[in-house]
């Protein structure tokens, strides 16, 4: 078992963790709707366009890796920095682990956004991907550590975070705004009684799966992907898939408290419209002033990384910070499959009975 206190440490101690590059960052809270969100300026990394990670999604920009990965010399500078090696292990900047049976490197971000900021590598090179094979390794991680959290971005692009060339979670000691949001609509899965179920109190559609049994759990999660996947409401905007690309994801996140797990899963569609051509449920053009970049799954939780120019544009536009953390909750907002008016209500009961 890797002592995670030691070794954060020692990742510190030698330089991995950028502390003096995270102190720059400026950091604050403000109330909202949703809770009180957590909102930063990175000033440790640029700004990532979307159409460099799409790119990134088959190893074809560099540009969209370095926000987690940064220029430690273990690193190399070949097709993809998130691949881990046995040299990187005798360096001290990884640790090796095992999620669902397979070998994985674990180390911690240089420009850690939370406390113990830490990345998952799946020691293969492969593709990211959201499925019950993925969900079996975040269980293995909290069963491991379970101190820390551990999520995944999804596995599309506009709604896949920032590297989906390399399967891989990020994990840490925080609790996140999302996750202490409550639950304000409960539903039955009768399938798996030792599951419970319900809807969060979250700008984006949230689904919270709680319970001691973790096989109940990942067959419960599988089940409600599998729904999600092909899943359409015209209606509202969703559509499985267009010209046989898929659209419809999920954005896992789970920690453990005692003996039991708490599961949220957020409903992801990444489709695209001539109104909004990056994205229907991605930040809308009148707010990319604050924030252009996709939203995975950090942002997801309620913690924005917003880009360094925001200081300008608060500057130029007279925005308090609770002014950019009230645009924060929109722009998640944006992101929300299910809106949270009387249209998008019946939407979402309309999928629950469908699961």
């Amino acid at each position: 078992m890797i002592d995670t206190d030691a070794f954060y440490r020692e990742s510190c101690e030698k330089g991995f963790v950028q502390l003096e590059a995270i102190a720059r960052n400026i950091a604050w809270t403000t109330g909202t709707d949703w809770g009180e969100l957590e909102i930063t300026i990175n000033l440790s990394k640029p700004e990532k366009d979307p159409k460099a990670i799409a790119a990134a999604a088959t190893g074809g920009s560099q540009a969209a890796m370095g926000s987690i990965v940064g220029d430690n010399p273990a690193i190399r500078s070949g097709a993809c920095q998130l691949c881990v090696t046995e040299r990187d292990v005798q360096l001290g900047y990884a640790k090796r682990i095992e999620l669902g049976g397979e070998q994985w490197g674990l180390w911690y971000s240089p420009y850690a956004y939370y406390p113990e900021h830490c990345i998952a590598m799946c020691w293969e090179h492969r593709p990211m991907h959201i499925d019950r094979k993925a969900f079996t390794c975040l269980f293995d991680f909290v069963d491991q550590f379970p101190q820390y959290f551990i999520g995944s971005n999804a596995d599309l692009p506009i709604v896949g975070g920032s590297i989906l060339a390399h399967d891989h979670f990020q994990g840490g000691g925080h609790v996140f705004p999302m996750q202490k949001a409550p639950i304000v609509q409960e539903f039955a899965l009768d399938a798996y009684p030792g599951v419970r179920a319900g809807v969060v109190k979250w700008p984006l559609t949230v689904i919270r799966l709680e319970g001691e049994d973790r096989v109940q759990l990942i067959d419960a999660a599988s089940a409600i992907l599998r729904t999600w996947r092909a899943y359409s409401d015209p209606a509202v905007g969703v559509l499985a898939e267009t010209d046989g690309e898929p659209h419809n994801t999920i954005t896992p996140m789970l920690r453990k408290r005692g003996d039991c797990y708490q599961f949220d899963l957020a409903l992801r569609c990444n489709i695209t419209s001539a109104e909004h051509p990056l994205g229907v449920f991605h930040p809308h053009e009148h707010l990319h002033h604050i924030k252009r970049e996709n939203i995975g799954l950090i942002e997801v939780m309620g913690l924005a990384i917003l880009p360094p120019r925001v200081r300008d544009v608060m500057a130029e536009r007279g925005l308090s910070r609770d002014d950019v953390g009230r645009l924060f909750a929109e722009v998640l907002e944006c992101a929300g499959v299910f809106k949270w008016d009387d249209p998008g209500r019946d939407a979402l009961n309309r999928f629950l009975d469908a699961i």
